[in-house]
């Protein structure tokens, strides 16, 4: 099975998984002391966001054929040793929890998906940047703004004097 066969099985699982997450999330009943977003709202944002990226993996399936043979694609990072590889993504995810109280949630966001990505043998330095850039402001957007929900700002607001 090539790689864009199982971008489109992945894809259309993810899918499926996200609908019922979402319909699944919706029959969550508020309570007496629940705030505007209600119980089910960061399930609902899980959901969505789930179905978001399976989309676009599955898209991504059809854009382009994929020439590169399974075996070469696992040579950066899957093949490594498994202890390691849990040990490294240990280590940046400590990284990312002693930077988030300085740095805020949108900055850290992106520098932990983007050490992960390089980590996991990321090829397209354009692409994760891209993926470093957006993802920040996009999960602020889903979760400060629109669910109220409070993010860390870390320690922006003193270094720029408000």
């Amino acid at each position: 099975m090539n790689d864009g066969t199982v971008d489109r099985i992945s894809g259309a699982l993810g899918l499926l998984v996200s609908v019922a997450y979402v319909l699944h999330a919706r029959s969550i009943e508020d309570s007496m002391l629940a705030d505007a977003v209600g119980a089910a709202g960061v399930p609902i944002g899980v959901g969505v966001m789930l179905g978001l990226a399976s989309l676009a993996l599955f898209l991504k399936s059809w854009g382009h054929a994929q020439t590169e043979p399974a075996h070469e694609a696992q040579e950066a990072g899957a093949s490594a040793n498994p202890r390691a590889m849990a040990a490294g993504l240990l280590a940046i995810l400590a990284l990312y929890v002693s930077l988030l109280p300085v740095l805020g949630y949108v900055v850290s966001i992106g520098l932990l998906i983007g050490a992960v990505a390089g980590f996991a043998g990321a090829r397209k330095p354009v692409s994760v940047f891209i993926c470093m850039v957006v993802t920040g402001p996009l999960l602020w957007l889903m979760f400060d703004w629109a669910l109220e929900i409070r993010l860390p700002v870390g320690l922006w607001p003193q270094w720029l004097g408000r």
